[in-house]
């Protein structure tokens, strides 16, 4: 009995390894523009999950919980490898264990496609997965012989050439969808093409100067959020690759001249600059969900008032290459600093940002910025999105909010002052007050404010404290937006509104 355990723990053990390189060779593809078969699966469970279940779990893990979700269905892949590897180690038929070993690539494929037909493109799906099962089938068949020698039926060949006879028809399945579809150069070679700057730019943005006394101190937030640092939120594991020799910007519906736009046509269209704040609708009081960038791009109004709105119109829809929808009232759509942008920073908008071009629209939470937008429609009724259908707020106007960056949890105090700085943000109405507490919110005094990099985007601060000599200090924040409205101490989470309440933090403060 202990040799066949320990027979059955190596073969186990030899498949779960065998799926692991597996998956790594899935991993690998992606590089190259496929879908990463976990990503696939995943992204179908996402588009299944009723909002009851989604929603508890965003807001439990919020930006956790797609990593997790990953993690899990990677975890799932082992479980099946290491299962496959203990039917192949065992006395059972090679349709099991090869039926068993090609259940979760199949399921990856099927499931994406019924689930998910527009986020993810068939054909590198169905290479991904089908290259991911033959490497499993040929790891499983040629380690596992040499693991388990003893074991005659795992060594036989009769069971290797069955598994590699399955191997191989999983890789004539992947090299003959190869072709089809064109996924060498795929993306990158959209990416390299694009330009770095606007070719006709109405007007160009000037950004103030910075504080030296708010820019000089260690761990304050940047004005400007590099493009790689700046937060992503996605309904999809699975970014659209898009080509812009076939993309097209479809104006249509409640228009009396609908019209489509090329990518060089968007780009030869009159763009202004912005510098424009974006936050998550599920940023928690005091979270990381918040960026600030420049970008280019086109005012909607202008495509609008090409395509002649009728009287009749309600709401705007923008929908997204990969299937997701939003809107906006049309006033809001109206307003000259409503952009389909493509540029940010001044480079083309990343691949996970949106490119070729998103919507950005003032004063709203992130969700209804839609990226990758591929069709802007005029209706004549109340356009309910893929968050409003969960629940989620369908006006979304920021919250104002505070944010305290430094000092961190533990302050060597050797005389003097501390400085405090952080962010707040109030969307396009502004910031023009912040007030910080250093007694746990009894008693509040105003800090100094930087002027900010522009209309639309968040405000830094500076707070200079003389801190007791040792002990705890409660650190609380609230400010004040451009219309005179403080934000309210009463916390609330992000859903379905956005969260509200007052930032602190508990400062240890040490003699240094």
């Amino acid at each position: 009995m202990g040799r066949f355990d320990r027979r059955a723990r190596t073969a186990m053990l030899v498949g779960a390894l065998a799926m692991f390189f597996a998956l790594d060779v899935s991993f690998l593809l992606s590089m190259a523009g496929m879908p990463f078969v976990a990503d696939s699966l995943g992204q179908a469970i996402i588009d299944v999950l009723p909002g009851w279940i989604s929603i508890p779990l965003i807001e439990l893990l919020h930006q956790w919980a797609k990593i997790l979700l990953v993690v899990g269905v990677v975890a799932l892949f082992l479980i099946d490898g290491a299962a496959t590897g203990y039917l192949a180690g065992s006395r059972r038929r090679d349709s099991a264990v090869i039926a068993l070993g090609l259940l979760p690539w199949v399921a990856a494929y099927g499931l994406a496609r019924i689930f998910s037909p527009e986020r993810i493109e068939p054909t590198t799906s169905l290479i991904d997965a089908a290259a991911g099962a033959a490497t499993f089938l040929v790891a499983l068949a040629f380690i596992l012989p040499s693991a388990t020698a003893r074991d005659e039926i795992a060594s036989s060949p009769t069971r290797r050439r069955a598994l590699l006879g399955f191997a191989g028809l999983a890789a004539i399945v992947a090299l003959a969808a190869l072709p089809v579809s064109r996924i060498a150069g795929f993306g990158a070679s959209a990416l390299g093409n694009a330009p770095t700057t606007a070719r006709r730019l109405r007007s160009r943005v000037e950004i103030p100067a910075a504080d030296p006394a708010v820019d000089a101190l260690p761990g304050i937030t940047p004005r400007i959020t590099a493009n790689e640092d700046h937060y992503v939120v996605d309904t999809t594991l699975v970014k659209p690759r898009v080509d812009v020799a076939e993309w097209r910007l479809d104006i249509k519906g409640e228009v009396e001249s609908p019209f489509a736009l090329t990518y060089d046509q968007l780009l030869d269209l009159e763009a202004v600059e912005q510098v424009h704040t974006l936050e998550c609708i599920s940023n928690y009081v005091g979270g990381e969900l918040i960026s600030t960038a420049v970008w280019t791009g086109v005012p909607l109004r202008d495509l609008l008032d090409r395509a002649r709105v009728k009287p009749t119109a309600y709401d705007v829809v923008f929908t997204s290459v990969d299937g997701y929808t939003d809107s906006i009232p049309i006033a809001k759509a109206m307003e000259d600093r409503t952009l389909v942008a493509y540029l940010m920073n001044g480079k083309t908008v990343p691949q996970e940002h949106g490119f070729p071009a998103r919507m950005l629209v003032p004063n709203i939470y992130g969700m209804k910025n839609v990226k990758w937008i591929r069709t802007i429609d005029v209706v004549n009724y109340d356009f309910l999105g893929y968050w409003m259908q969960q629940g989620w707020s369908d006006s979304a106007i920021v919250n104002t909010n505070s944010r305290i960056d430094v000092p961190g949890r533990n302050v060597k105090w050797t005389g003097g002052e501390v400085t405090i700085g952080g962010i707040a943000f109030a969307g396009s109405r502004g910031i023009s007050k912040v007030e910080v507490s250093t007694d746990g919110g009894k008693t509040f005094t105003q800090a100094t404010l930087e002027t900010p990099p522009g209309a639309l985007t968040w405000r830094r601060w500076i707070f200079k404290w003389t801190p007791p000599a040792s002990g705890t200090v409660k650190l609380v924040v609230r400010s004040t937006d451009g219309t005179g409205n403080t934000e309210t101490p009463i916390g609330r989470a992000p859903y379905p509104d956005g969260a509200t309440g007052y930032e602190s933090a508990d400062v240890n403060v040490q003699r240094g």
